[in-house]
């Protein structure tokens, strides 16, 4: 998981550096490309994915698909966010993502959320306000 996101937290200044040139899709659409075909490639390898059958997967390649706008919308306001703000301040609202991954992990998976999960979880959130301040 330290890898995992050492890996993201090296993004955003590797982003910020090429949007100073290109523009905010054309940047997702190289990117998006690049990791297409790592996917695609690691994913014929070690998973056999030219086994994939559609046909009984329709929900979850909509899910995905939906995952795929979201990400898109996402990257793109973070991306447009270079404009206005600091790496370090954008990556202080990264650390709203447990917050609401809590949420939505209750309201789609019905995970549950503790009392003590729910207090933490508001900790964060004033943590970060006092922080932007």
């Amino acid at each position: 998981m330290l890898l995992s996101t050492i890996s993201y937290a090296v993004l955003g200044p590797l982003m910020k550096q090429v949007n100073k040139k290109i523009q905010p899709f054309t940047l997702m659409a190289i990117m998006l490309f690049f990791l297409f075909m790592f996917s695609f490639i690691l994913s014929v390898v070690f998973e056999k994915s030219y086994k994939f059958k559609f046909s009984g997967n329709l929900n979850h390649i909509f899910i995905l698909a939906l995952v795929g706008a979201i990400n898109a919308l996402g990257f793109w306001l973070m991306i447009e966010s270079y404009k206005y703000m600091s790496i370090w301040q954008q990556s202080l609202f990264s650390l709203l993502t447990p917050i609401f991954s809590g949420i939505f992990a209750y309201l789609i998976l019905g995970e549950t959320l503790s009392v003590s999960i729910i207090f933490s979880l508001i900790l964060m959130g004033l943590g970060l306000a006092i922080s932007l301040r």
